[in-house]
């Protein structure tokens, strides 16, 4: 690859870096005026009441631990508050080579998901409620089950139900409120989860709550509180690989309030505040919604709720990005290895370039050859920039040269790859996903270990970051050099920015970069070849 082109990349390199880092750090969220405390405990009171008599007392001593087990995870509900404390991934490991597997639970310390409780009564959250005899179940032999719990808080009863799914990563959830008082109850029900990174903590990839409405919308909580008021679709908390969503069901064209708040560092709230309600004696009220608890895999996503599959978000250029997974996966389907598919989309997005690239080694070629003539102009009118600029302008007119040819193909192909080092960095198909040799995972840096030999820092021999640095190193000898000294010397350490820059980047990207450059040599060759006939 040209100079020109390798100056094109290392230039998006620092888009890439600098947007995301002004992206996670400066772009604020759509904000609403603060919701204010007398809001936050509603002015509304339910009256005291006598306990009802045909509610069956659930005492703490009642605590009971409900668990659930399927082909892709593992459930377990405690009946205090009946909530998750515990959902796990069967088909995705913590580490490699680990049989612990990932749970969707990362800070039950600070608070069980999902907890529901009214405005005016926080503590409805954490009541106790009364569950089904049978505490273990499975679904190896059944499509679906259902757990119903049911609870009481003064005059009201409450009743949750979740429908686990055998082959989906969706849980159906309903909440039912009975007013079996006297009086009118008006309130509104809050649903609260608390979550920190899954697994993951990679930079530069976003982590944290988000929320949809008619784009996907990626919160940043630099202050007390975020907050967003109006129509929206769904919200939850995600990491790199993996995500929880809440997504309100049949409640038609309303507006919810949704705030974001940091609890820790790296733990972050989300609370989605239901329409008000308004419920006369013995009249209820039922509010249904859907979980996906599991990975940002796009058919799982898009299994029961299709806009879901919108929170599978590459960045800026997702529209690019998702095709080319789509390739990489359709690809999986024939080598079943991605390192493999990686080779193979390189090879295909270098045919699809062909011709550009073509043109501007043919264009860098051809101006590398009057370099010597726009030396001496340079020499000549170094006083004189308005006569250089209109002698240069003689100068390509004269040989047919286009200035600007040698790097359009190359702007023009940026976007591409961005959107492809977006999918091998966040793609969970490459999540563990070995290649070959030493390379056994494509989602993280690859070392070659030798016996008790050590590399401080770095541990093992990063050899295909370095096999990348020497294709590189051999791209700079087949380029066609300038008469600019200094350019030239700047050039040479290309290499090692790139080694260092590498070194902690997933193998897959790696991977990818390393045959790109083995083919834009190949390519050279063949131009320099078909130049000199």
């Amino acid at each position: 690859m040209e100079k020109r082109a390798l100056i094109a990349i290392v230039i998006s390199f620092a888009i890439i870096f600098i947007f995301n880092y002004l992206y996670m750090k400066f772009i604020p969220s759509p904000q609403v005026p603060k919701i204010s405390q007398d809001q936050f405990t509603n002015n509304t009171q339910v009256k005291k009441e006598d306990t009802l008599s045909s509610i069956p007392q659930v005492f703490s001593g009642d605590l009971k631990i409900y668990t659930l087990i399927s082909p892709k995870y593992e459930v377990s509900i405690t009946s205090l508050g009946a909530r998750f404390n515990k959902f796990q991934l069967k088909e995705y490991p913590k580490e490699k080579n680990k049989k612990e597997p990932v749970n969707l639970i990362s800070s039950p310390s600070e608070s069980f998901p999902l907890e529901i409780y009214f405005a005016s009564a926080p503590e409805v959250a954490i009541i106790n409620y009364k569950g089904p005899e049978k505490i273990s179940f499975s679904l190896e032999n059944s499509t679906s089950q259902t757990l119903n719990f049911l609870s009481y808080y003064k005059n009201i009863i409450l009743e949750k139900t979740f429908t686990f799914k055998k082959d989906s990563y969706f849980v159906d959830l309903s909440f039912k409120i009975l007013n079996k008082g006297n009086e009118t109850i008006k309130d509104r029900v809050l649903l609260r989860g608390v979550f920190s990174p899954f697994v993951d903590k990679k930079a530069y990839v976003f982590k944290g709550p988000f929320y949809y409405t008619d784009h996907l919308n990626e919160v940043k909580v630099k202050k007390d509180l975020e907050e967003y008021t109006g129509n929206l679709k769904y919200l939850g908390y995600e990491d790199t690989y993996f995500m929880i969503a809440l997504i309100p069901q049949y409640i038609g064209n309303v507006s919810f309030t949704a705030t974001f708040r940091n609890i820790d560092k790296n733990i972050q709230e989300f609370i989605l505040w239901i329409p008000p309600f308004e419920l006369k004696p013995n009249e209820e009220i039922n509010y249904n919604f859907k979980l996906y608890m599991g990975p940002k895999k796009i058919e799982e996503m898009e299994k029961e709720y299709p806009l879901l599959g919108k929170a599978l978000y590459f960045g800026i250029f997702d529209f690019i990005a998702k095709p080319l997974l789509y390739v990489l996966k359709l690809s999986h389907q024939w080598t079943g290895n991605f390192g493999w598919d990686i080779i193979f989309v390189t090879i295909l997005l270098r045919i699809l370039f062909f011709p550009l690239n073509h043109i501007s080694y043919k264009s860098m070629k051809r101006l590398q050859e009057v370099q010597p003539i726009i030396q001496k102009l340079r020499e000549k009118y170094k006083d004189d920039p308005q006569t250089l600029n209109k002698e240069l302008m003689n100068i390509y007119k004269t040989y047919k040269i286009n200035p600007f040819s040698g790097c359009l193909p190359i702007l023009i192909q940026i976007p591409i790859f961005i959107a492809f080092y977006k999918v091998l960095l966040m793609a969970i198909e490459l999540r563990h996903a070995p290649f070959m040799l030493w390379i056994d995972d494509l989602s993280a840096p690859e070392r070659l270990y030798l016996g008790n030999f050590h590399l401080p820092y770095l541990g093992g021999i990063p050899l295909l970051t370095l096999l990348m640095g020497a294709s590189m190193f051999v791209q700079q000898k087949l380029s066609p050099t300038t008469t600019d000294p200094l350019q030239n010397k700047i050039m040479l350490f290309m290499p090692l920015f790139f080694i260092v820059l590498f070194i902690n980047f997933p193998s897959g990207l790696v991977l990818y970069w390393f045959v790109n450059n083995i083919l834009s040599i190949i390519q050279q060759i063949f131009t320099l070849k078909l130049l000199k006939k």
